[in-house]
């Protein structure tokens, strides 16, 4: 009856509008945020801990999160529907308190347009201690699951390729381009990316694959570059690098990056087992989790830390039928061997 009053006293538009926002407030990623206020945003932080012992904490870092706080105005934006703007940052006092320990800083995270591990210390030793572990690791400590809009022709694959910043005369910003050669002059300027990924599985109607990527980095957006140039598969709810790559026919070509275009379009079949309309295509997440990670002489040990699927990733998984997935009572999602 509400809806009707409002339908007749404002008009079509405002009914539409309506719909379409209670649409996306029922969606699974439209309540990807579901706090209410900083206290219940740092408790739930506290409540799903992966990790906390002699002064290490781990964290789930939730999707669209940031870690700190940033004075620049594009920063305040979220694009998270329905999102919030806390930062961890915010909430290490209260997590602080929460664990007896006198403060925490965070030395590891993901960006923020990627959910999984993020590491909190206590003391300069445990930093020291981490820093360490990484140096030992090298390239291969971080492993992320990705969703890939398109299945990759290879199933696995071992690479090393350099990030380079390109420019151009007719612009004033530089863009980013992976280069699979270089020579030893280059090789100052950019920066090494090693990559290993095997495709766990693939969905139905192969529409999508659920992508185990071991990466040297994922700053600059390099796991979404590398996903849409390298694979020619885009992370699915990639709105940077998708329209790097287009579609000839039946095969997709990599364009130059000053080129402006828009993303291939979704097939309708996956809009349609995501339950996304069309023309709201902007709610789809990022789909990139910082799925494990390995700390080897941590310590004097080898610790190996796995973070649960968020919610919306594991419902991606279930709609799109990845098979191999099971879940356990505590949430977290293992290969069937």
């Amino acid at each position: 009856l509400i809806l009707i009053f409002f339908r007749y006293a404002h008009g079509n538009k405002f009914y539409i509008k309506i719909l379409k926002k209670n649409y996306v407030k029922n969606h699974p990623y439209g309540n990807i945020h579901p706090w209410k206020s900083l206290l219940e945003f740092s408790s739930d932080l506290v409540n799903n801990l992966i990790y906390n012992e002699d002064g290490l904490i781990i964290l789930n870092k939730p999707y669209g999160i940031r870690s700190r706080k940033s004075n620049s105005f594009q920063s305040l934006k979220n694009n998270v529907s329905n999102g919030v703007n806390y930062t961890l940052e915010d909430a290490l006092p209260y997590i602080a308190k929460e664990l007896n320990y006198p403060n925490l800083n965070i030395i590891k995270s993901p960006e923020m347009y990627m959910s999984g591990i993020t590491l909190l210390a206590a003391n300069s030793n445990i930093q020291n201690a981490i820093e360490l572990a990484y140096i030992h690791g090298q390239y291969f400590i971080n492993t992320y699951w990705i969703v890939t809009v398109g299945i990759p022709k290879q199933s696995n694959n071992y690479s090393r390729l350099g990030i380079k910043l390109v420019s151009h005369p007719q612009f004033k910003n530089k863009k980013q381009i992976l280069i699979t050669s270089w020579s030893k002059n280059e090789e100052k300027k950019i920066k090494i990316l090693k990559t290993e990924y095997k495709i766990l599985s693939n969905s139905i109607l192969n529409l999508c694959s659920l992508i185990q990527l071991v990466s040297s980095t994922h700053h600059k957006h390099a796991i979404r570059l590398f996903a849409s140039t390298f694979l020619y598969c885009p992370i699915l709810g990639d709105n940077i690098y998708a329209s790097q790559i287009q579609k000839i026919g039946n095969t997709y070509v990599r364009v130059h990056p000053f080129f402006t275009c828009s993303a291939p379009k979704l097939d309708d079949k996956l809009f349609k087992l995501l339950g996304v309309k069309p023309n709201n295509e902007n709610i789809i997440p990022t789909h990139i989790h910082l799925r494990s990670i390995v700390l080897r002489n941590f310590l004097g040990k080898t610790l190996k830390i796995e973070a649960p699927l968020p919610p919306y990733f594991d419902w991606t998984c279930n709609q799109l039928e990845f098979k191999h997935i099971i879940e356990t009572e505590n949430c977290k999602s293992h290969l069937v061997l």
